[in-house]
């Protein structure tokens, strides 16, 4: 069980309380309980549950100290069993100090309930992600859509408002910039965001192919990796880019918003391979991601997560509310007319096909997809 070291006051209160009980003056309301924690709270351990007990013994008990034999030396009656109590619980032999402790478990309860939030906080999350992860597998098997492409529907986008230059030496179509600046902090997300040094290298080292985009539109290609029109680096700074426009329509004019101040943006697409949160959850860092893309863009607008729309508006299933729908059957929630229409299909177009959309291990087959289907009729939907 957790334990929570008390402070040395609570420590030798009970060891006192436990030398009145050894010359029996505990009275006989005591039980070994009771004995047994203040022994261990002498030692400084207290679980997470007498924690809570504490806090709420104290505040039942506090006029007890009122008492003469509990509060007068002086009293034919003093230490009274009400005293005893108090220390074998690490109270005090006094208001003020009986409050203090109180004071102390209640920080204790307010620490372990916000522990107890994150820990759920991050329970939802990873619950959220394993069915998310499913929604694609299923999506991928009934629509045939590519690793890539579920890949870019994860995919997030960043802005970095940065001073861009054109070069005017040659053709006047050379660029440099920066897409991400290192342990800078991002605008609300609502969480901040910062970027860890380094955490490109391993995508940059993989060699795979990355384009400069206009606004994100594979569409609108102005510079390529494996062209050589386009070179990605990490700095001392952040993520530099250092390309020669193409010479096209778009090229042309982009190196000419750039060059007046009208275009300061730019953004890259990426997945996250490790993250990092502080405690409280209101910042995040990235420590490594896999870039996608690099775009010019014409508003920073900066995006929590920007699932690529056109990946997303080529298919029928939606997997973020496949999987909402899903995390909501399995928890017993009430779902929409929408959501139960959507497992449904979901269901019935896997049951017509004889392959397992996951492997076994993963713990996510079609049996089990089946079986979410006969809580959909047990649930008359």
């Amino acid at each position: 069980m957790p334990v929570t070291e008390a402070p040395q006051y609570m420590q030798d209160a009970a060891e006192r309380g436990l030398r009145y009980y050894e010359e029996g003056l505990g009275g006989d309301g005591l039980v070994p309980k009771t004995i047994r924690e203040a022994r261990e709270m002498v030692q400084g351990r207290v679980s997470d549950d007498k924690w809570v007990r504490t806090s709420a013994w104290i505040a039942r008990h506090l006029a007890d100290l009122d008492a003469p034999q509990n509060s007068d030396e002086s009293d034919p009656g003093y230490p009274g069993a009400g005293l005893v109590a108090h220390l074998l619980w690490g109270s005090g032999p006094t208001r003020e100090a009986a409050l203090r402790a109180k004071d102390f478990a209640d920080s204790v309860v307010a620490r372990l309930e916000a522990e107890g939030e994150r820990k759920a906080m991050n329970k939802n999350v990873e619950k959220k992600n394993k069915w998310l992860d499913a929604a694609w597998l299923i999506k991928t098997s009934i629509e045939g859509v590519t690793e890539e492409a579920r890949q870019l529907g994860k995919t997030e986008q960043r802005v970095n408002v940065a001073n861009l230059e054109i070069r005017d030496a040659g053709d006047g179509m050379a660029f440099e910039g920066y897409a991400a600046i290192f342990n800078s902090d991002s605008e609300p997300l609502p969480f901040i965001e910062r970027i860890q040094p380094g955490a490109f290298k391993r995508s940059l080292q993989s060699r795979n192919e990355i384009k400069m985009l206009w606004n994100h539109d594979a569409g609108e290609p102005l510079a390529s990796l494996r062209g050589g029109t386009l070179k990605i680096f990490e700095d001392n700074i952040g993520l530099r880019v250092s390309a020669q426009l193409a010479n096209t329509q778009r090229g042309r004019d982009t190196a000419e918003l750039i060059r007046s101040g009208t275009i300061d943006s730019m953004s890259f697409g990426f997945n996250v391979v490790k993250d990092s949160w502080n405690s409280d959850g209101t910042v995040r860092t990235l420590e490594a991601v896999r870039l996608f893309e690099i775009s010019l863009v014409s508003f920073p607008a900066y995006q929590a997560t920007a699932g690529t729309l056109s990946v997303r508006e080529q298919r029928d299933i939606d997997a973020d509310k496949l999987a909402e729908s899903l995390a909501q059957l399995e928890s017993g929630a009430e779902l929409g007319a929408d959501q139960a229409e959507l497992i449904k299909t979901v269901v019935d177009k896997l049951t017509a096909q004889t392959e397992e959309i996951v492997e076994p291990n993963n713990g996510f087959d079609l049996v089990k997809l089946q079986q979410l289907k006969l809580k959909l009729l047990e649930k008359g939907i």
